[in-house]
């Protein structure tokens, strides 16, 4: 997982998402996982949505939860 040093901004990588999406996860519960210090989860979702153009990621419109594709 991403090790976080005080004060550093987090760069959320497409294999932490991948590596995080073990199971079926909402964004929310995403971020608490990658970087728990953010206020915001733009970058999250636009890292997310990026991924899910190439395939990588699924979104359950049903549930809210992303999953491995």
């Amino acid at each position: 997982m991403l090790k976080i040093a005080l004060g550093a901004p987090v760069v959320i990588k497409e294999e932490d998402v991948l590596a995080a999406l073990d199971k079926p996860r909402a964004v929310y519960a995403l971020q608490q996982l990658l970087d728990p210090g953010s206020k915001s989860a733009e970058a999250l979702q636009d890292l997310l949505m990026r991924m899910r153009s190439a395939g990588k990621v699924k979104f359950d419109i049903k549930s809210g939860k992303w999953t491995k594709a």
